[in-house]
């Protein structure tokens, strides 16, 4: 209760590193056996003393994590013929003896039976795919990454990220002067979804001077994956004194600051509606979160006659937030002219004509070179009329339109009793009272309680109430992404704050924070020495849980509507989506920890082990969220995890082992429940392997996931050449193999 809408499901207590002396360095080189995925992470840290008792500590991280790829070459589902990747081999580049350099080169399976069968939907049946310039240009479409299948990409991204921790202290004669700092970026850089030459995002068009302009022959033939990268820069700084009165009251007086910064930026990718002016790389925008808080804490332990003073706490804190949506570079979002069919005026249709009888416009016309006519309108088909999609594609950039920025501000007091009510209770009570600038006011609350039974028994238990404010970003985010349909064809999803027209058109309602109720049993035991065992059941009811809403189809009235509303890109946009309070859920489980540690005459020994059982379900959903999205948070998760770990040491040398046990869980194709994967039980096995000389200097060398062990394929991936499901719980990368030195000094 103490920490308000951070702590709805915990309170994570990272502890800085405080020595006032001494050095550390440690470096790991890693890479997966698969051939990719190379790793290298160089850190270290010096403590250096400040004043006669206080400490400077400085901690640094450099790491380089290259791409992976564990994917099929580029295919999709053959439409009416029930046949996916999983019943085919993989595509093949040569057919009959001919080989296919373009698309169609990703579009013929053979069925189970050996015949060749062609995927319609992915042919384009252009018989340039026969023309060497496709393999030339091949390498083109993967962004320059040397990939088994450079087209589509499904891996980790390629990663490198740096890290500064400074943390102080100085202890002056009646409190003390303390502070952190940190600063991160991260680079991370990953392809979307391949764009076959036949989307229309690479459809001709004719130019002001009426000759044909076509991406295909010009910029890409081979289509193209954009690729995607964010910069993101964290920083934060803390300051503040602390100290102790001689009767025991304690205060802490604190400010603090932080920021979050995410730039975008896409490459590899075009404004198709720009035509031959388009650009290749793009900055479509940033997104800037920053906090500021002021914090005063106190402690005070109160003489009431029980076996032990009553420790009050209590503070207040005062937060500021800031979210801010700063607008991408112009040809991110620019309308170009091939945003509308024939922009040029090319053909002069009856509308044309009949919209002002009194102008010089008196026929329909035909005005291209070549094909001049008055009196009929141009060949069917042609290029004038093609409409190309608008903004960087893949993600478009943020329009001045969409700028914006977002400010609330909160206040909050809370008081915290924990006193010992006899040798063998402790009891535990806090109130929390907190006041939103857009939310209004809240009160939560906590009763713990704590019973020694036995001197080897503990029992323990707790009751309360939470709350989560919706975050800034939920409250403002607007972003308009491709996906690809399962035919492979692009589609633009929008996702919109709630209270956006293009939210509202659809039902959207402004977002209420997330409540939660909650209950916890549990048991901690030292049954024998050097053993100890922990249980502990939990139940958590939530409120108004805050998710994002089902995929709303746009069609041509909604489209309409979305473009007198002024939505940018309404033409291009296939689904439309925003966060909603729209569900109510229970989780249910329980926790056993367990550790023991013994001697023998082959040296040391420690084992821990730690066992879940996690079920979640949705009491009750609105309209906004579908059968399928209730399928997948019931049962999208393992509902049974576990990791049994072993160290062993001797001499010089430890030893460890670790199985991760991942349970059962499964996944809904769509919202009619028909179709449904279980992903069957996974057990993954770790070893390391440590040698330590003379306290100062340690080599490991390690494996994870020792025996290459996969998840199961996913049975209806019917686009792109994804085997494995990006968002599977279990790792699906491979065997991962690394060696790390360290070296420290006191």
């Amino acid at each position: 209760a103490q920490y308000g809408s951070d702590a709805i499901a915990g309170v994570i207590n990272f502890k800085l590193k405080t020595d006032a002396s001494g050095w550390r360095l440690r470096t790991r080189l890693g890479g997966y056996t698969h051939g990719d995925g190379e790793e290298a992470t160089l850190e270290g840290g010096i403590g250096l003393p400040l004043g006669d008792a206080g400490y400077l500590n400085v901690g640094v991280q450099a790491s380089d994590s290259a791409p992976t790829s564990r994917s099929e070459p580029y295919d999709i589902a053959i439409a009416g013929s029930g046949i996916t990747p999983l019943g085919a081999t993989a595509s093949q580049a040569t057919v009959n003896g001919v080989t296919y350099y373009g698309p169609d080169a990703f579009t013929f399976s053979y069925s189970p039976s050996g015949d060749i069968v062609q995927a319609l939907p992915g042919s384009d049946g252009i018989p340039d795919d026969l023309d060497t310039r496709f393999a030339d240009n091949f390498q083109r479409i993967g962004g320059d990454r040397d990939f088994e299948s450079p087209a589509q990409i499904w891996g980790q991204p390629d990663r490198r990220q740096a890290n500064v921790v400074v943390n102080a202290a100085l202890p002056l004669a009646a409190f003390e002067l303390y502070g952190f700092a940190t600063y991160a970026t991260k680079d991370q850089t990953g392809g979307f979804f391949y764009r076959r030459p036949g989307v229309s995002q690479l459809l001709p068009v004719r130019l002001a001077d009426g000759s044909i302009y076509d991406p295909r022959a010009s910029l890409y033939p081979s289509g193209f994956t954009p690729q995607f990268s964010g910069d993101v820069v964290d920083q934060a700084i803390l300051g503040g004194v602390r100290g102790e009165r001689a009767n025991g009251f304690m205060f802490d007086f604190s400010a603090g600051r932080g920021a979050d910064e995410i730039r975008y930026r896409i490459a590899n990718t075009m404004n198709p509606s720009m035509g031959p002016r388009t650009p290749t790389r793009f900055r479509p925008g940033n997104l800037v979160n920053s906090e500021m808080a002021v914090n005063a804490d106190f402690a005070w332990p109160w003489e009431t006659g029980l076996p032990s003073p009553v420790n009050v706490a209590f503070g207040m804190e005062y937060r500021d937030e800031t979210y801010r949506i700063e607008a991408g570079d112009r040809p991110s979002y620019e309308v170009g002219p091939f945003g509308r069919p024939d922009p040029f005026d090319f053909e002069i249709t009856q509308a044309e004509v009949d919209a002002d009888p009194d102008d010089d416009v008196t026929a329909i016309e035909c005005r291209i070179p070549g094909f001049e006519s008055i009196g009929s309108l141009c060949p069917a088909g042609d290029p004038i009329n093609n409409t190309l999609p608008i903004g960087s594609n893949g993600f478009p950039g943020y329009p001045p339109a969409f700028s914006s920025e977002l400010h609330r501000d909160s206040q909050a007091v809370y008081v915290d009793l924990e006193g010992e009510l006899s040798l063998r209770w402790l009891a535990n009570v806090a109130v929390r009272y907190e006041s939103f600038s857009d939310f209004g006011d809240v009160g939560i609350w906590k009763l713990a309680s704590r019973y020694k039974a036995t001197d080897n028994v503990n029992l323990r238990a707790s009751l309360g109430t939470g709350f989560r404010a919706p975050t800034p970003g939920q409250l403002a985010t607007t972003n308009v992404s491709t996906r690809i349909d399962p035919n492979g064809f692009p589609r633009a999803e929008g996702v919109f704050p709630s209270t956006h027209p293009a939210a509202a058109l659809f039902g959207g309602q402004p977002l209420d924070p997330e409540r939660s109720r909650s209950w916890t049993l549990g048991l901690a035991t030292t049954p024998f020495e050097r053993f100890t065992l922990t249980a502990d059941l939990y139940r958590i009811r939530l409120d108004d849980r805050i998710v994002l809403s089902s995929q709303f189809a746009v069609g041509p009235e909604e489209a309409a509507d979305l473009m007198r509303l002024g939505v940018p890109g309404a033409n291009d946009i296939a689904q439309v989506r925003f966060f909603t309070n729209d569900v109510q859920t229970e989780t249910s489980g329980v926790d056993l920890v367990a550790s023991w540690a013994f001697d023998s005459s082959l040296g040391s020994t420690t084992l821990n082990a730690a066992f879940n059982v996690n079920r979640t379900r949705i009491l009750d959903r609105g309209r906004f969220v579908d059968a399928e999205a209730e399928h997948d948070v019931e049962k999208g998760v393992p509902a049974t995890r576990g990791v049994i770990t072993l160290v062993h040491g001797v001499g010089r040398f430890d030893l460890m082992l670790r199985a991760r046990y991942y349970g059962e869980y499964k996944n809904a194709l769509n919202a009619s429940l028909e179709t449904v994967q279980t992903f069957g039980r996974e057990v993954m096995v770790d070893v390391e392997l440590t040698r330590i000389w003379r306290e100062k200097f340690a080599l490991k060398a390690g494996v994870q996931n020792v025996f290459d062990n996969y998840p199961d394929r996913g049975e209806f991936e019917v686009c792109c050449g994804r085997i494995y499901r990006s968002d599977s719980v279990t790792p699906w990368q491979g065997t991962l193999v690394y060696f790390q030195g360290s070296w420290s000094a006191n």
